[in-house]
């Protein structure tokens, strides 16, 4: 009996110490979800890149020769002060504009673009190169996607999530705008002129490989921490 009883003492405390071991675990993953440092939300309220966030506190999260200040053409030949982060490397690379472009403080959006693969995400995973049928399994539904285009560089896109899963994160407190790329696949038809307005379920065009080529955080107004 004594013998059995230490057994069962013996088994109970290796019980106990896996529990703790996951409970350890689960508490690690989610602080590991917690600190990413390449997540960003549209909402601004946390995150390494959020609506209070400096240019002094990005040297202090990526090193001073990681964040560099350059002029950019922000439409009609108008010139205003942005911030890079990782200028040189693709893979890391995001723009950020300001609200006050003097003292750096408080960005108004941030944007990836011009390259095929970035470590910066929005919610789920969102980024550059994810499929537009990913994008349709993550809104929990078909939606809409419209392309106006008079022919020169400011056309237009629009995305109607249609009550999804999706709609909140990307047109609630704050944006997340999408835009999206497509190649005409082997034997694919064009589905239109150069204006399109399609569902995301369209045989024709999920043939073309449509997927995210750019995205911009639009802000919302700022919180307080």
């Amino acid at each position: 009996m004594k013998r059995n009883k230490g057994a069962r003492h013996l088994h109970e405390t290796f019980l106990v110490w896996l529990a703790a071991i996951a409970i350890s675990l689960s508490l690690l993953a989610f602080g590991q979800t917690e600190s990413d440092r390449w997540l960003v939300l549209a909402n601004g309220e946390k995150g390494p890149i959020n609506s209070q966030t400096s240019r002094e506190e990005l040297v202090r999260e990526y090193g001073a020769m990681n964040v560099v200040d350059r002029d950019v053409d922000v439409g009609e030949g108008e010139m205003e002060s942005a911030t890079f982060l990782f200028p040189n490397d693709p893979e890391r690379q995001i723009k950020i504009l300001w609200k006050d472009p003097d003292a750096k403080t408080e960005p108004q959006s941030a944007d990836i673009f011009l390259v095929k693969k970035s470590r910066w995400h929005g919610a789920h995973g969102i980024t550059i190169g994810t499929s537009v049928s990913e994008l349709e399994r993550l809104n929990g539904r078909p939606f809409r996607f419209t392309l106006k285009n008079d022919g020169t560089d400011m056309a237009e896109e629009l995305i109607s999530w249609r009550g999804g899963s999706l709609e909140k994160e990307f047109q609630g407190e704050g944006r997340i705008i999408l835009e999206l790329q497509w190649s005409p696949g082997k034997g694919a038809k064009p589905i239109g002129p150069s204006d399109i307005d399609v569902n995301s379920d369209n045989p024709t065009w999920r043939a073309e490989d449509p997927h995210v080529s750019r995205m911009t955080w639009i802000f919302s107004a700022s919180t307080n921490r």
